[in-house]
């Protein structure tokens, strides 16, 4: 199984995160249409999946962590793959909290999760899945926090970017978030993960990548990172030249 971004890059220190209680809603059904929300077709799932689903919408971030628990657990046991779309959109809601789906209360903000987001970020990318590099997309595009941008970027790489289109897609969105990095405080735990990210959809590719990607991985050896970040951007860089 994968290991999680802080320890690839060991040197780096993620901070301590205080979290709050979260609150969530159920989403109502429409006789009319005929079609099943997404709780009446959970309710066809296993009961694992029931029960993971209950815990999602508790109202406090212990039931998110121990739903998270059990679908990495499904996963490692190979009950949970890119198929079970019941569990990727469980993941996905997970991956919103705080972020997409937000809770308020007396106007503050009372689910904000980002470590709860991270690791749904990472499972996503352990699950695999077109739906699951949709979700990563969004992820990586919406979420303010820098660690779960991090792991969906990283995630995105463990994927691949699918056809050529799709990979065309994934390596401008990677691209043009190292270009957004400010450049006097940039984040190096976000651009050691997009040079893995990187690397790994070259190696998918055999090389074949849009000079974007090394414009990004020049930027980052030439960035303000510390040293393990850029010697890891030009690891990459010196391995494309093996193609």
């Amino acid at each position: 199984m994968k290991k999680t971004l802080p320890f690839l890059l060991g040197l780096l220190l993620m901070p301590v995160l205080n979290f709050a209680q979260t609150a969530s809603g159920t989403v109502a059904s429409d006789p009319a249409s005929g079609q099943k929300t997404v709780e009446e077709k959970r309710l066809q799932s296993g009961v694992e999946v029931q029960v993971i689903s209950s815990l999602v919408t508790e109202n406090d971030r212990g039931g998110k962590v121990k739903a998270l628990e059990l679908i990495r657990d499904m996963i490692d046991k190979h009950k949970a793959t890119d198929k079970n779309l019941d569990v990727v959109g469980l993941l996905e809601e997970l991956g919103a909290e705080g972020s997409t789906k937000q809770v308020l209360e007396n106007r503050r903000l009372i689910n904000d999760f980002p470590e709860v987001r991270r690791e749904a970020a990472e499972l996503l990318g352990q699950i695999g899945g077109d739906q699951a590099r949709e979700i990563l997309l969004n992820m990586a595009l919406q979420d303010k926090e820098p660690m779960v941008v991090a792991e969906a970027v990283y995630s995105l790489g463990e994927i691949g970017g699918g056809d050529a289109a799709q990979s065309a897609r994934v390596e401008l969105i990677i691209t043009s978030l190292v270009k957004s990095q400010d450049a006097v405080r940039p984040d190096s735990n976000f651009a050691f993960a997009a040079a893995a990210a990187l690397e790994m959809l070259g190696k998918k590719s055999k090389g074949q990548v849009s000079p974007e990607v090394f414009a990004a991985l020049i930027r980052i050896q030439n960035g303000n990172y510390i040293r393990p970040v850029r010697e890891k951007a030009k690891q990459v860089l010196d391995g494309f030249t093996q193609y």
